[in-house]
């Protein structure tokens, strides 16, 4: 998600170690740092960030790297104290490029839902809503990905899949082959959909949690309201409830946040 090259020191040799999450490694996270090492978390997607604070994780590591300031602020409502954040941004999310074309008949991209287990019947319910709902005057496509099950159904023009494990280049391709799109409809906000606010696409979110949440899943943050699915969306004006600058500020070099963790607790 960062982009970096692999580290030549192993993790024995390594005074600083890099993660994607602390909570989900407690005992990982606490060896390292009985060793003396220092254990510095990065934010990996768009919103990663905010089990801290929504879902009152604990924190454990030593530092954290944030998106945006809307990142640190969920960070400190969570109990991280403001000197253990660095906002950092992320270099694979400079200079997005998405050509604009013009179409005829408009293409709507729904982007399934990834979930710690299958929604298969959640995403089929709402692909078949899209295609009854807007087949007629749209040519629907599917993006899918590891973790995002899905039936394609008939009706469906087009399927895109991503790995986001093994693509070194993922964000820059996502943005140049949604110049494919016109509409993005998610059932809630990933860092995919946050690359599509990004280069200027239409998205609009069709599903509460409520519907796909159960009791015991971590709850999530939105920043798009609830849209109905309906033809009024390809010629609504799109809104958004906070202020993009605040997701995603601008990206530091690596001697920074190396100089930084130097002075973390």
């Amino acid at each position: 998600m960062w982009g970096w090259a692999p580290a030549n020191a192993t993790q024995e040799e390594a005074d600083i170690i890099f993660t994607w999450n602390d909570f989900e490694m407690k005992s990982q996270v606490a060896r390292w740092k009985e060793r003396g090492k220092k254990v510095i978390v990065f934010e990996h997607g768009w919103n990663s960030f905010t089990d801290y604070d929504i879902n009152n994780k604990p924190h454990l590591a030593d530092g954290y790297m944030a998106l945006g300031e809307n990142t640190k602020k969920s960070l400190m409502n969570g109990g991280v104290g403001e000197d253990k954040i660095l906002v950092t941004g992320n270099k694979n999310f400079d200079n997005l490029k998405c050509e604009e074309i013009e179409r005829e008949r408009p293409r709507v991209l729904y982007t399934t839902l990834h979930w710690f287990e299958s929604r298969r019947d959640f995403n089929n319910r709402k692909l078949k809503s899209i295609i009854d709902t807007l087949g007629d005057t749209c040519d629907i496509h599917v993006k899918t990905m590891t973790n995002s099950k899905v039936d394609i159904l008939q009706g469906v023009k087009g399927e895109w899949f991503t790995n986001i494990y093994e693509n070194r280049t993922l964000f820059s391709e996502i943005a140049e082959k949604l110049s494919e799109y016109d509409i993005i409809l998610t059932p809630k906000e990933s860092t995919f959909d946050f690359t599509a606010l990004l280069v200027g696409k239409k998205v609009f979110r069709i599903a509460e949690q409520e519907e796909y949440r159960s009791q015991t899943d971590p709850r999530s943050r939105n920043i798009l309201p609830f849209s109905e699915i309906s033809v009024e969306l390809l010629s609504k004006d799109m809104e958004i409830l906070v202020d993009i600058k605040d997701e995603l500020s601008k990206s530091l070099e690596i001697e920074d946040v190396l100089e930084w963790v130097s002075t973390c607790i």
